[in-house]
């Protein structure tokens, strides 16, 4: 039997356009001799999809798509949708075959954590996906499965293991399952449990492509009835995996490279973001810091050099190093440079609030305006131009509130949020690496990161502490105790969890970010503004 996995990049409501990639794809495959076509979870509607399934018409649309797919069918496909009866909503496979659809499964496990909310819309199937198709004068027993069926550890309820007592010659899992670091080898070991105890065949179709904040990233599976890797889809690539289950052999995973990987990540979620939602090019504040040096050249890698705009925005505190370092830096990229000099306009907000402010010390306000001048020109670039704002804000700052709301949080898209300050200097070395020649300067990764908007002033935190600090708390849900009695500073453990705490109000108004870590700012991460916890201490 020869299986096709089409590890394909729909888009959420482009009902057309995922039809015609469907019949594109399932086209190809059968002219390459697939017997048995499969595309991942929910590809008629894209994924995820939220509270648009309750827009009037929504899941009528994508059943009547699935009718469609179905009358052309020749050879068995499997692919996942919304369906509908009885008032309730599932989260279905179809299977389709000679002209019409023959089979449908509802997904049993319905996963609700992190980024996952599938119980406020779907009601869990109750019946085994098990499912006879005739391949090739044969009949087999296909074991149907949606994502989270494989990811049975913390359920009752155990649907390979059940599939095999049910008889199934194979399980097919459809998955839309979202890419943070090193995922591949997580998902691989978990197939390979599931094959151990079931001694069947196990193909795994997962979607690629960006959602939102969400990344895809494919890698698609496929692993005999022995528990060799047979099949292998490429990271953040679209793209049909033919595995012929009579001829495969063992393949070796390759080599990780978690730098390069997120890099990668982060870039196919930058194209995906402009290209689904129709924006063309980007503007970028260049600082001469390095993480608006790392974002300019994720944006360059996603849409080009001559679609990215770098502006570099120097006030009086802006050192000549750093306005070096940001033409220094457009120039390697090749990129579209502009410089506005903000000290006349900040002298002008200040004279305005001058009386406002008497017999004040002059401190953060003062400070802040100038990145708020920064941010508002950004805006008006944007608003002329119709260019995209890529704020530049990473994860250690957003969690410590080291960020400016109207400032340098202004932006459609927060590129790096999701990248710890260590993991920024990481990227920023792998590019450099990468490249062969120094795309960022030497000096944006070397020099002290500072935000210049006081003289002399540096950033006041040692990343190489708080950076692994900050992750413990927001990805691991470490508690003050626990961290302390890993030997941090208690006082310092103190006052990380507090800035963590106080400032969920800053990135509640903060532009979208990339997930690329188990635990993102964002939809996964829901935590009240009022919050007078203070973590458990002992």
């Amino acid at each position: 039997m020869k299986i096709a996995l089409c590890q394909v990049n729909p888009t959420v409501g482009a009902f057309q356009a995922n039809k015609e990639l469907i019949f594109s794809k399932y086209s190809e495959a059968i002219d390459n001799g697939a017997d048995l076509v499969v595309f991942p979870e929910m590809v008629i509607t894209g994924y995820p999809i939220a509270d648009l399934l309750y827009e009037n018409g929504f899941v009528e649309e994508n059943m009547a798509v699935l009718g469609e797919i179905a009358d052309k069918t020749t050879v068995p496909l499997i692919l996942g949708y919304i369906n509908k009866e009885n008032g309730n909503l599932y989260n279905s496979t179809a299977v389709c075959t000679q002209g019409k659809q023959v089979y449908r499964y509802d997904k049993i496990l319905l996963p609700t954590y992190d980024v996952f909310d599938e119980h406020r819309y779907f009601t869990a199937g109750t019946d085994l996906g098990l499912c006879e198709v005739d391949i090739d004068g044969k009949t087999v027993k296909l074991g149907l499965e949606i994502c989270e069926d494989l990811w049975d550890e913390d359920y009752d309820f155990k649907v390979s293991s059940e599939l095999k007592k049910a008889g199934a010659d194979c399980i097919v899992n459809i998955s839309a399952s979202p890419y943070h670091e090193l995922r591949l080898n997580e998902r691989l070991q978990l197939v390979k449990e599931k094959v151990q105890k079931t001694n069947i065949p196990f193909y795994y179709c997962n979607l690629v492509g960006g959602q939102d904040e969400l990344i895809f990233d494919g890698q698609s599976l496929a692993v005999n009835g022995n528990g060799d890797l047979i099949g292998l889809g490429k990271i953040f690539t679209d793209e049909i995996i033919y595995v012929d289950t009579e001829l495969s052999s063992k393949i070796e995973i390759p080599d990780e490279d978690r730098e390069g990987e997120m890099h990668h990540a982060l870039v196919l979620g930058v194209k995906d973001y402009f290209r689904k939602t129709g924006h063309t090019q980007a503007v970028i504040g260049l600082s001469g810091g390095i993480d608006s040096s790392l974002v300019a050249c994720i944006a360059v890698d996603a849409l080009g050099k001559d679609k990215v705009h770098g502006v570099s925005m120097p006030s009086v505190f802006s050192s000549a190093h750093s306005k070096d370092d940001a033409q220094k830096l457009a120039e390697n990229l090749g990129i579209d440079y502009k410089s506005i000099p903000i000290p006349d306009i900040v002298d002008e907000y200040e004279k305005a609030l001058q009386s406002h402010f008497e017999n004040t010390d002059r401190n953060v306000a003062e400070e802040n305006i100038q990145a708020r001048v920064r941010g508002n020109l950004l805006m008006a670039l944007s608003n002329k131009h119709h260019w995209l704002v890529l704020s530049t804000g990473n994860k250690t700052e957003l969690a410590l509130g080291y960020c400016t709301l109207y400032g340098d949080m202004s932006g459609g898209l927060a590129v790096i949020s999701d990248l710890s300050k260590t993991d920024v200097y990481g990227l920023s070395k792998w590019v450099n690496k990468n490249a062969g020649c120094e795309r960022i300067p030497d000096n944006c990764i070397a020099k002290p990161p500072s935000a210049e908007l006081a003289p002399d002033q540096v950033d006041p935190f040692d990343y190489d502490v708080v950076s692994p600090l900050v992750d413990a708390i927001v990805e691991d849900r470490k508690s003050p105790a626990q961290l302390t009695a890993d030997g941090y500073d208690n006082a310092l453990v103190e006052s990380v969890y507090q800035k963590i705490r106080i400032n969920e109000y800053k990135r509640r108004q903060a532009a979208p970010g990339i997930r690329v870590t188990k635990k993102a700012f964002g939809t996964g991460r829901r935590m009240p503004i009022v919050n007078h916890y203070r973590g458990k201490k002992s």
